[in-house]
């Protein structure tokens, strides 16, 4: 597979890289958007914005975050 190197110089085929569909997607949006609207840094806001037109919405009721780890299933060495 061919190298590709997206606006912010982040090449998705290097040992170790291992994503899922989702993440792969999130990543280019992110790409995407930084391309179009030359923001080298999207500031979080913008980040919300990108997830939502991705189709991310709340389904579930807000969980305390007790310490600053995702979830085992957001692992990026687990293939779903």
């Amino acid at each position: 597979m061919s190298l590709w190197l997206s606006y912010t110089s982040y090449s998705m085929y290097y040992d170790g890289s291992e994503m899922t569909n989702d993440e792969v997607e999130f990543l280019l949006a992110i790409a995407s958007y930084q391309k179009r609207f030359d923001r080298r840094y999207p500031t979080w806001l913008e980040v919300l914005h990108i997830l939502r037109c991705l189709g991310y919405r709340k389904v579930a009721e807000p969980v305390a975050i007790e310490q600053p780890l995702p979830p085992d299933d957001a692992q990026p060495h687990r293939r779903r």
